[in-house]
């Protein structure tokens, strides 16, 4: 039973650690893109369909400052640099950016098991499945929009 309870205790601490960590690199990795200049950084935001809100809001998300998008899509087993379609790339990427399942997209990439579980969850599942049937160069991502 103590056993039980210190090994729930550490879970507890691991976790809170791991949380502060993320927020940490978050906090750094917005740092570091305005720090390129607003007239870059707006470029950037606009390529992918996002207000300079909806970044600082998506930074808050959990696992924000990490590509999730491309381990999500190898994974699945499409490859991330073979796209011929940079809109349908871009608006995968502003959905997986914004999407509130970071945390739990992050846990089954860890695990190496998100293939077994991303259509639960992702919002970018039917963008993988026309992807995967009908190559990276589908303009059906974007459409989906």
């Amino acid at each position: 039973m103590a056993g039980n309870l210190i090994s729930e205790t550490l879970e507890a601490w691991r976790s809170v650690i791991s949380l502060l960590a993320d927020r940490r690199r978050s906090r750094a990795a917005t740092r570091e893109f305005w720090a390129m200049g607003m007239d870059e950084c707006t470029g950037i935001l606009n390529d992918i369909g996002l207000s300079r809100s909806e970044f600082d809001d998506a930074m808050r998300l959990p696992y924000a400052s990490e590509d999730l998008l491309s381990s999500a899509m190898r994974s699945v087993g499409i490859d991330p640099d073979s796209f011929q379609s940079l809109q349908a790339h871009c608006f995968m990427s502003r959905t997986c950016i914004t999407c509130p399942h970071r945390r739990q997209c992050h846990g089954h990439l860890a695990a190496f098991d998100f293939e077994s579980h991303y259509q639960d969850f992702c919002p970018n599942s039917q963008n993988f499945a026309d992807l995967l049937r009908n190559g990276p160069s589908t303009q059906s991502a974007a459409k989906s929009a």
